[in-house]
């Protein structure tokens, strides 16, 4: 109820200021698939048409250089109760940057904040377009919301090193409050001076309230390693990610793609991922991307770690338009869990930014 207040006054804020500023800017992105079935078998040759994500943003520019910004996004969801797919909007960014009470560049945000590691990996190298597959790792196995309602104090690092942010939030997610006491806190670290590389560091603590306080704890420990020299066809890219969760919380919010960890009610459960990625421009307007990722869900069971790689040829059209021809594969060990089995598909995507 909170959550769709906030949602309505901002959304109703927006509005009366756009015929009060004249320099409001709407932007946008439509991502669109079409997409064929190799695996599983039985799927194998199924085609479908999706939307995955479209996104419309405002920025409104306020006094003394603070910003309102606001955010929806559609998306096409499954469910997997009823195999059945819908279109639902619904509120991604709603936020305040407050910079001018501090002196400096610094900023206090506040309201529906997206999460600054993803955030950042997806200005780095957005191929979210590609649809799920391609997401940020903690976004795609649902360690992680993209957004959450909370706030984050932003500021440099000494001596120009880069940047940092110290975040709470809910810790639910953006599509539902937390009544509960306990909160979430993320500390994260951007290095941006030691040309042509940037490395991240990000740490999250939070807690469970449902689950027992001995195995309630969810922890984040991530670090990236980018290399991207100026004037180069070539960047690459390197994640790490280290996990703990109740085995319960994994289960009822079907996170790491659904594994079976039934075996573990009760217990914590440790995961360790990672992601490795190229991206080689083969001529003034086409790109290669060849991107691996790893996890091993329960890292203390063996036979439940999964693979995925993506091979994608993309050709920038016109600068608001990128389409892409992408192949991916995803290979589940044997103890993964019951019915899952190893998918791959192939799939013409496209992105247009307005």
């Amino acid at each position: 109820m909170k959550k769709s207040f906030l949602t309505v006054f901002l959304s109703v804020f927006v509005c009366g200021q756009a015929f009060a500023l004249s320099d409001i800017e709407i932007s946008g992105e439509a991502d669109m698939n079409a997409l064929v079935n190799l695996l599983p078998s039985g799927e194998a040759g199924e085609s479908e048409f999706r939307i995955p994500s479209l996104l419309l943003n405002f920025s409104v520019p306020l006094k003394d250089d603070n910003l309102l910004y606001v955010s929806f996004e559609g998306a096409q969801k499954r469910n997997d109760d009823t195999n059945t797919e819908s279109f639902i909007v619904n509120t991604r960014e709603a936020y305040l940057d407050l910079v001018s009470i501090f002196e400096g560049a610094h900023s206090l945000r506040m309201g529906v904040i997206p999460q600054a590691w993803l955030e950042s990996q997806y200005e780095d190298t957005n191929y979210r377009f590609l649809g799920e597959t391609a997401w940020g790792l903690t976004e795609k196995w649902k360690y992680q919301n993209y957004s959450d309602l909370g706030m984050s104090f932003m500021s440099e690092l000494p001596a120009n090193l880069g940047e940092w942010s110290l975040t709470v939030v809910n810790g639910e997610g953006r599509e539902q409050d937390s009544a509960g006491p306990h909160k979430e806190g993320s500390l994260y670290f951007r290095f941006t001076s030691w040309t042509p590389f940037v490395i991240s560091l990000q740490y999250i603590h939070g807690t469970y309230e449902q689950y027992g306080e001995d195995v309630s704890a969810k922890e984040r420990i991530q670090a990236a390693f980018l290399y991207k020299p100026e004037d180069s066809n070539v960047r690459m890219g390197l994640e790490l990610l280290d996990t703990h969760d109740p085995a319960d919380a994994v289960n009822d919010l079907k996170m790491a793609d659904g594994v079976d960890v039934t075996d573990m009610l009760g217990e914590a459960v440790h995961g360790l991922g990672g992601s490795a990625y190229v991206l080689l421009s083969t001529g003034p307007k086409a790109e290669l991307m060849l991107r691996y990722d790893y996890l091993d869900a329960v890292a203390d069971k063996d036979g439940r770690d999964m693979q995925t790689g993506i091979i994608s040829l993309a050709y920038q059209v016109t600068p608001d338009v990128k389409t892409a021809l992408a192949v991916d594969r995803t290979s589940y060990a044997e103890n993964y869990g019951p019915g899952i089995r190893d998918t791959s598909k192939v799939e013409l995507a496209a992105q247009v930014l307005f």
